[in-house]
């Protein structure tokens, strides 16, 4: 999990505290290990502020690895295999609409894709490398899943990276498999005055659209295998592919003073940052469909025979920034940013007036803000403001968002109270306004969408019993959704969303459990539908053995969430969508595992979903798409440091 701190403003700062890298360690008898001088961190999509992580080397809950759909998540809507599309159930953890709206075809696979905020940076002694392994299920019905990963430093300053992670879900039923492939190429300088950070990177996705089951009450009657199961659709398909670029430099002007440790050398402090953070990228969606059945789709706009449906979204972001540094001098208490987005966009699709001929749509989008923080201290907080001054069709948007965090020490133990909130007014997305394809086609001219959000938490972090509980509220007006009949559509009704979040962590001797429950009432659930309740538990015992060399976990886990008119899934699109003719949820879905990690190696072995054995099979997270049946899975993970 992300530590605590986030790096902003000064050089040091930015460095990650650069005296914790090994070029400024203090000699020390004992050599360290090359695991424990590995240093690893994340950037800030807008000004690569940075967030120091724990490298990923525990056994604990690596289970979890082999499920990507909830790295981010408690509960999802999901189509059940491995790299199908998905979306969280849970309202705050969805993806947040930009100012200008987003490339909306993007958004089903999000949970696999590597973004410039999901890629990891490292620092080591020496190269780093990493090879895992995922898999489960049956020879013809197997899920695989390979990551790979190498860090090497050119020297103190310089490190280079770079990771390939790779899926492929066969399906238990009938034309459902899937591959993706996503990956960069990074590089990290980190020098007193200049920073710089780069990132290549590509996510590829395809998998076939079966449409769900025709009947899903067969789940009642077993068949020899679960793809004998009829589906809707014979021989359609999906493919996402995207690649981008994204770098961010960083100048620094300040001054040096003298080590307050050693009089005779001197450490520079900066006093005003210059940044410019740009990113490409180009991303492309497309939909096949060779047999067309009769029944499914109502509409025909181009062809009876065959459908090609491609859009394309292409943008360039520039961000240009002039930072006061926070702490150059006792009086500098806090931070000022001040910023500037530019940015590029183009859309194209199929014409609904020529066959065979594209549409292109080209924008240019303008935004200023301001940023005041505070990140280090007992009391750290940010307010952050940003407008758009030129936008599509001469179009305003705004977003003003704030965050605070004061840790409050009670005796042996720290009360960490946080909170944050937003408003803002965005664009509808490009997308969701115009679009032609064989089986859709709309025009809609829509209102902004005003959104706020207010909430906090109170936790009390604890290696016995860890803590936390937190409320929020939101509300929204003009909501852009996607109706019964899978059309984008807007309501101008305020709608409310109250949620609860209660985690409790008890660990004692080997006893250990997990938990965390989600509550949300929609005010407007025929427009928003979300699960009253979620819940995610995992109880497990844990020893230590061979001098504590091997730790073994033995435990299950599981999820489950009320029943709700969860969104349906059309094909066609890619977008979840409403319905209120059937309800899924109400089923546990649990899974054994063991867990083991010795040195640098780590394992597992997991019944999936065993509560297929002996529960009624409604294991649905969307109308018609069951998840996996009871199935076998294992996994490996290997680090090196050499």
């Amino acid at each position: 999990m992300p530590a605590d701190t986030s790096a902003t403003g000064t050089s040091a700062q930015w460095q990650l505290e650069l005296g914790d890298l090994p070029r400024n360690e203090a000699p020390t008898e004992e050599k360290p290990s090359p695991g424990e001088t590995l240093k690893a961190w994340k950037f800030g999509k807008m000004f690569a502020d940075t967030t120091r992580i724990e490298p990923d080397t525990l056994a604990d809950a690596f289970q979890l690895s082999s499920t990507p759909v909830y790295k981010k998540t408690i509960a999802a809507e999901w189509l059940g295999n491995l790299g199908l599309p998905a979306q969280s159930a849970i309202l705050q953890d969805r993806h947040q609409t930009s100012l200008t709206g987003d490339y909306i075809f993007r958004n089903p696979y999000l949970p696999y894709i590597n973004t410039e905020e999901d890629v990891i940076f490292y620092n080591s002694r020496v190269p780093y490398s990493n090879i895992s392994y995922y898999t489960g299920g049956g020879n013809e019905h197997a899920e695989d899943h390979l990551y790979a990963l190498l860090s090497i430093n050119a020297n103190q300053r310089l490190s280079f990276g770079l990771f390939a992670d790779y899926l492929y879900g066969r399906g238990l039923y009938h034309n459902q498999s899937s591959d993706g492939l996503s990956g960069a190429l990074t590089a990290n300088y980190l020098g007193e005055r200049y920073q710089m950070a780069f990132i290549a990177g590509l996510n590829n996705f395809r998998n076939f659209e079966n449409g769900g089951l025709q009947n899903d009450a067969d789940l009642n009657t077993p068949q020899s295998s679960a793809d004998n199961y009829l589906t809707r659709l014979p021989n359609s398909g999906s493919s996402f592919r995207s690649f981008y670029f994204w770098m961010n430099h960083r100048y620094s002007v300040g001054y040096e003073k003298r080590d307050s440790l050693d009089s005779e050398k001197f450490e520079f402090v900066p006093v005003m940052t210059f940044g410019y953070t740009a990113k490409f990228e180009g991303s492309r969606k497309k939909y096949l469909d060779n047999t067309m059945p009769e029944g499914f789709y109502d509409v025909y706009n181009y062809s009876h025979t065959q459908t090609s449906d491609t859009t394309s979204n292409n943008m360039f972001r520039n961000i240009f920034s002039v930072t006061m540094n926070e702490g150059f001098r006792k009086w500098a208490v806090f931070g000022l940013r001040a910023f500037a987005e530019v940015d590029v966009e183009s859309n194209m699709m199929r014409s609904q007036v020529v066959d065979s001929i594209y549409n292109h749509d080209t924008r240019v989008l303008v935004s200023v803000g301001g940023e005041l923080y505070k990140r280090h201290g007992i009391v750290q907080y940010g307010v952050l403001g940003e407008a758009l001054v030129l936008g599509a069709d001469g179009r305003f948007a705004f977003n003003v968002e704030g965050d605070f965090k004061t840790e409050i020490p009670i005796k042996n133990e720290t009360l960490v109270i946080k909170a944050d909130g937003y408003v803002k007014s965005t664009n509808p997305s490009y997308y969701t306004e115009h679009y032609y394809s064989n089986h859709f086609a709309w025009e809609n001219t829509f209102s902004n969408t005003f959104s706020a959000s207010g909430g906090g938490s109170i936790g009390i972090p604890n290696k016995y019993c860890n803590f936390e509980a937190g409320a929020n509220w939101y509300g929204v007006r003009n909501y852009i959704y996607f109706d019964k009949s899978a059309m984008p559509a807007q309501t101008p009704d305020f709608i409310q969303v109250i949620s609860g979040k209660l985690k409790c962590d008890l660990h004692i001797k080997f006893f250990n459990w997990e938990n965390e429950a989600r509550v949300q009432y929609s005010s407007n659930s025929e427009i928003m539908p979300l699960p009253l309740v979620s819940v995610y538990s995992n109880l497990y015992f844990k020893w230590k053995f061979f001098k504590k060399l091997l730790t073994f976990e033995i435990g299950v886990d599981c999820r489950y969430n009320t029943a709700y008119y969860a969104n349906a899934y059309m094909p066609a699109t890619g977008q979840f969508y409403l319905q209120d003719e059937v309800e899924v949820g109400n089923f546990p879905v649990m899974s054994v595992y063991i867990n083991a990690h010795l040195k640098m190696f780590r394992a597992f072995v997991m019944i999936y979903n065993m509560s297929d054995w002996f529960m009624p099979p409604q294991y649905f997270t969307t109308p018609h798409y069951p998840l996996n049946p009871v199935i076998f899975k294992a996994g490996l993970s290997w680090n090196f440091y050499n």
